[in-house]
């Protein structure tokens, strides 16, 4: 199938394969519905938002869970030749007022589960166009006097007759905000379809695929899952509810899961609080790959999940919002034939050139740290109204990552950190992922984060957070004598804080943000 425009991973599947399922949702919003029924609820969805008014190139903001309305929702949007907004369902009253008005939305189309966040906002909404489900959608118009709230259609409705180019806006994804302020990345229809051909190249998944999504739509790693398996005809199985890990196991079990995709802490969760491993071993004989990005998972969790997955294939793999998904990643048979690649990102994708540079721009020699760029037809367009930060990222080189890395001789990419988390201490150059990976190895740690505290002195202290399992006996004293073996003086922490969870946002990212702002 040709992927030109985002929609044709929904609406090309249907016409060709409109009685296999396509998304199976468990409780409280479980059901499961063919590629032609999703089809179906997207093109009410684009009918009725015409009507309302919806122009193309308008924006029309999304939030709900998982599940059918986010589905019918997001397609529903860019078949109307809307802009789709998607929005994170944790979001408060004034975060969603905010997203709301900074896109400058047409309509917000919600599911269930968030009236209560949309009523609270109140008058900041204003006399916006809000499409909800049937059952809430009396509740919602009379706590928001001044909105006009519609029910969501849910008949029969004609293909709107809309012109949609490669080239139009298919969607403004905010940022995580796990290292800042958030920002609306603009993606192409071109940039996203982009992605999904290159991650398609190397996943090579098949129209067998039930793939489970733990991870949020709104999320961009989550939005690939997604898209790259209704690409395929494969199945998406919904699990919201992976607040109860086991649950989730239980899911994967009973709907013959094919594949999962999770951040660090997904995987950290799953090999420290469930028996996931020795599931592995003894059952889940339908699952044959994982994929893992949003973040660097530590070599010693790495090498755990491998030990653990037996002889299914592990992508590890690196990518930004401001990509539409996927940068780079280490194929599976790297991570086992050459243990030396693990805890490097790997290549580029196909179609996606990744060169780390200096300060003067010049490409950096082999093991020599600098800034990554990103090339490729997948970059964003830039930030929705900021002009100053887009003109700061994107330039002659390409996407301006952030990231700190270095390429090996053997061409494989390691990230040596953010530039916020390249810490000074006391003279010295300090990456804090390395102290990160060095805590990570002790078999007691789940997961830990590591940033720098003002110093009149030092320049940067370095203080630690640490989360360990439950019962191990392990203190900051054990582990700061733990790490003296594996790092010099300087690099050992001051300061170690155990603690039964770190924060992270609905994604599963550490907000390290929240960890300096605390005394």
């Amino acid at each position: 199938m040709t992927i030109e425009r985002l929609h044709d991973v929904l609406f090309s599947t249907a016409a060709r394969v409109p009685e296999r399922v396509a998304l199976v949702a468990q409780d409280p919003d479980g059901g499961r519905w063919t590629y032609g029924e999703v089809a179906a609820a997207a093109t009410a969805m684009a009918a009725q938002l015409i009507e309302l008014g919806v122009a193309p190139g308008d924006r029309v903001a999304l939030m709900a869970h998982n599940g059918l309305a986010w589905v019918a929702g997001f397609f529903g949007a860019l078949a109307a030749g809307a802009v789709a907004v998607p929005i994170n369902t944790a979001a408060d009253p004034h975060s969603l007022v905010h997203y709301v008005t900074d896109c400058g939305a047409a309509a917000l189309v919600i599911g269930a589960r968030v009236e209560r966040v949309v009523a609270q906002a109140g008058p900041g909404l204003g006399a916006l166009t809000i499409v909800a489900p049937a059952a809430i959608a009396p509740r919602l118009a009379t706590a928001l006097p001044a909105a006009r709230v519609v029910a969501a259609a849910t008949g029969p409705a004609a293909a709107p007759a809309v012109a949609i180019a490669p080239a139009d806006r298919a969607a403004i994804i905010y940022t995580s905000g796990s290292t800042g302020r958030p920002r609306g990345a603009v993606l192409r229809h071109a940039n996203v379809a982009a992605n999904v051909r290159s991650i398609l190249a190397y996943l090579e998944l098949g129209d067998d695929e039930r793939s489970l999504a733990l991870l949020p739509f709104y999320y961009v790693y989550g939005l690939s899952v997604l898209t790259t398996t209704f690409a395929v005809g494969g199945a998406v199985i919904v699990e919201n509810r992976f607040q109860y890990p086991t649950t989730a196991l239980e899911t994967m079990a009973r709907e013959r899961v094919t594949g999962i995709s999770g951040v660090p802490s997904t995987y950290a969760i799953l090999m420290h609080k469930t028996d996931f491993a020795a599931r592995l071993a003894s059952g889940l004989p339908d699952l044959r790959w994982l994929t893992q990005a949003g973040g660097g998972m530590s070599p010693a969790l790495t090498r755990g999940v491998l030990d653990a997955v037996g002889p299914r294939r592990l992508f590890v793999m690196y990518g930004a919002t401001e990509a539409s998904a996927r940068l780079a990643y280490v194929p599976p048979h790297e991570l086992r034939d050459h243990p030396e690649a693990i805890g490097s990102i790997g290549r580029a994708i196909p179609d996606v050139t990744l060169t780390v540079r200096g300060p003067d721009g010049a490409p950096c020699a082999v093991d020599e740290p600098g800034e990554l760029f990103a090339e490729g037809p997948n970059l964003m367009e830039g930030y929705w109204n900021d002009p100053a930060e887009t003109a700061r990222v994107l330039g002659p080189h390409g996407y301006r990552t952030g990231d700190l890395a270095r390429v090996d001789a053997a061409g494989r990419l390691w990230l040596v950190g953010r530039a916020r988390d390249l810490l000074k201490v006391g003279g010295h150059r300090v990456a804090a992922k390395e102290i990160e990976d060095a805590i990570a190895e002790h078999p007691a740690v789940i997961e830990c984060a590591v940033i720098g505290v003002p110093d009149e002195l030092l320049g940067d202290r370095l203080r630690a957070f640490v989360v360990v399992d439950d019962g191990s006996g392990l203190d900051a004293a054990a582990l700061g004598a733990f790490l003296k073996d594996r790092l010099p003086g300087y690099k050992i922490p001051s300061q170690i804080d155990l603690r039964a969870a770190l924060p992270k946002n609905p994604s599963g990212k550490i907000m390290k943000e929240a960890l300096r702002a605390e005394p």
